[in-house]
């Protein structure tokens, strides 16, 4: 978790290329910051997560272009950012927000790309998505079994105890 502002708290997910946890997070997610790999494009993973987030509710959608200096000509890194803007905005919508990211310096991002992105993700205004209110759900980082061993070893289908360690609810007002 990361503090944003006084009122503000982000959570960071990262979400690799299994269809359930993508169908997960696109229900509970406010921003979707999505990175696509500038020397190799669109996997079908990215459309496939895509569509899933516009069929629940299609959270903001921030893109981020790396491995922009694994092309060293300056007219193929512009032939390629523009290309890849071009489809970016056909998937998600035209002049949605796109950020380059040129390249690692001692296995860091540069500090100034970063700071821009972090600075434009704590301005950002979120507007209440009506498929996260008008469905309820709970996104959990992890579970614990509290039920008493010496029960299990009796009886494999006994009750269980369990905990969930929850990150983010949603539930249907009346």
């Amino acid at each position: 978790m990361v503090a944003s502002g006084k009122k503000r708290r982000l959570t960071i997910i990262e979400c690799g290329c299994d269809i359930n946890m993508m169908v997960d997070l696109a229900k509970a997610a406010d921003l979707v910051l999505m990175l696509i790999d500038a020397s190799f494009g669109f996997e079908m993973e990215t459309s496939e997560f895509l569509n899933i987030c516009q069929v629940h509710g299609f959270p903001k959608i921030m893109g981020v272009l790396t491995h922009l200096d694994s092309s060293k000509h300056n007219k193929k890194r512009k032939k390629t950012k523009k290309r890849l803007k071009h489809r970016f905005w056909t998937e998600v919508y035209p002049g949605a927000k796109l950020f380059y990211f040129s390249g690692m310096v001692h296995g860091e991002y540069q500090n100034q790309e970063m700071h821009n992105l972090g600075h434009f993700i704590t301005v950002m205004k979120f507007r209440p998505l009506t498929w996260q209110t008008s469905h309820p759900y709970i996104l959990a980082d992890r579970m614990e079994d509290l039920t008493n061993p010496e029960n299990i070893q009796t009886n494999i289908k006994c009750d269980r105890q369990v905990s969930l360690y929850v990150i983010k609810s949603s539930t249907l007002e009346k």
